[in-house]
């Protein structure tokens, strides 16, 4: 039942017309909205310009067209917004377009108890990655030599960037693009999720083909509940669907290996550069010297939610001190590495340019060499997080002592092929 793949698209020509590809994501947000299976809708929708985007909550079906079309630049985290919605309306059911690094923030959430899985419609995009704001338009203006402002639309298909002002068409292969110190966001190169699917359904360009190629969506199916509610939005006429051609999901699996490829090849790079041991230790050293300890790192952060700050106790970081001692990160690699998602939204927030994320999903990575969890994915349980907090432990583990030490003294196995993992919580 699950992994079935269609081409699709909306039947309405306006819809398609302001569509990235063919509208199917418009047509099941309505779908899911209009007929009462959700409460709400988190998508993203165009601020003040292409380079704006914004996260908005829609509980109006009518309003969803006006989300319609990708947008690049920014790094949102849609996941915020999904949490402070269910919040601020406890037991809301809320359909959420995400990408990769979003969705497995939804999972690690939902094992932390803050989200509950039935209550969510999670619509997943392939995602080549995002591109900073400043970035871009300095690639546009001193590049491509054309008024960022000018610019009618940025975006990436089949590995190249495509801008487009008026009737001038400018395209980059993205490795070059990189290459030039531009491009996507550090932490979007590592990225090992360009298709998530931890989602319900996923959907995209990568392997359309012949008449589709154009205009359309490829969609594959991720859960019984995610082939539901496209079945419903197909009955419903927001969506028509047809099964995809081989070709198409041999050449979308070829797309997803490579960029796969791209992203180890950058992830050696860049930790090559962290190096270890003593070295490693000395970098971060250096590098957090800089740090003015504006908490932008933790507010940015979709995991640090503790009601008492281990960072603000006296005795563990003096106050007023800047730079902050070590200890002030190392409280947080230590509350956060194994959980890390490389999401990246810490090192955009920091003002010091004080590479972060990259830290982290370091830490992240040879922590999953020694426990065997990799966060984000829907098997296992983070290992380290909060284990000198009584108060989580007590919320999410039952202040189970016996079950804390199993999980440090053994690793947690891997999810067998049926995706059942006997081994943890």
């Amino acid at each position: 039942m699950n992994g079935q793949m269609w081409y699709g698209r909306s039947p309405f020509d306006s819809i398609r017309e302001h569509a990235a590809s063919g509208g199917v994501v418009t047509g099941l947000l309505m779908s899911l909205l209009s007929s009462g299976t959700v409460d709400a809708v988190c998508a993203l929708q165009m601020g003040e310009d292409i380079y704006d985007p914004r996260p908005v909550i829609i509980t109006d079906p009518e309003k969803i067209p006006a989300c319609s079309g990708s947008l690049f630049c920014g790094s949102i985290l849609t996941a915020d917004w999904v949490v402070s919605a269910v919040q601020a309306t406890p037991g809301m059911k809320i359909a959420a377009v995400v990408k990769g690094c979003d969705a497995k923030v939804i999972v690690e959430l939902v094992k932390r108890n803050i989200l509950d899985r039935d209550d969510l419609y999670l619509i997943g995009l392939n995602c080549s990655g995002t591109f900073s704001p400043i970035q871009t338009r300095a690639f546009i203006r001193e590049v491509c030599d054309l008024n960022p402002d000018h610019v009618d639309s940025f975006c990436v298909r089949n590995g190249r960037v495509v801008i487009r002002s008026g009737d001038v068409v400018h395209e980059f292969p993205l490795e070059i693009i990189e290459e030039h110190g531009f491009g996507r966001r550090d932490s979007c190169r590592r990225c090992d999720t360009p298709i998530p699917r931890q989602c319900d359904v996923v959907c995209g360009t990568w392997g359309l083909l012949g008449e589709y190629s154009d205009q359309a969506t490829f969609i594959e199916v991720c859960s019984k509940k995610g082939l539901a509610f496209l079945d419903q939005a197909r009955k419903d006429g927001f969506v028509t669907i047809v099964p995809a051609d081989l070709k198409g999901i041999e050449a979308r699996s070829r797309v997803e290996a490579a960029m796969l490829t791209i992203s180890e090849k950058n992830r050696k790079a860049m930790f090559a550069k962290v190096g270890t041991g003593i070295g490693r230790l000395t970098w971060i050293m250096e590098e957090t010297n800089r740090c003015i300890k504006c908490y932008q790192c933790s507010k940015a952060c979709p995991f640090c939610f503790c009601q008492d700050c281990q960072t603000k106790k006296p005795w563990l970081v003096r106050p007023g001190e800047v730079p902050p001692p070590l200890m002030f990160h190392l409280i947080r690699f230590s509350h956060i590495a194994d959980s890390c998602v490389n999401c990246g939204q810490c090192q955009d927030r920091c003002a010091m340019d004080i590479p972060v994320s990259l830290m982290m999903h370091a830490l992240q990575a040879e922590l999953e060499q020694m426990f065997g969890y990799h966060p984000g994915r829907p098997e296992g349980k983070p290992i380290l997080a909060k284990v000198n907090q009584h108060e989580e432990w007590e919320h999410y583990y039952g202040n189970n002592y016996q079950e804390m030490i199993r999980l440090f003294s053994q690793k947690v196995p891997a999810a067998d092929e049926s995706g059942d993992n006997q081994g943890v919580l």
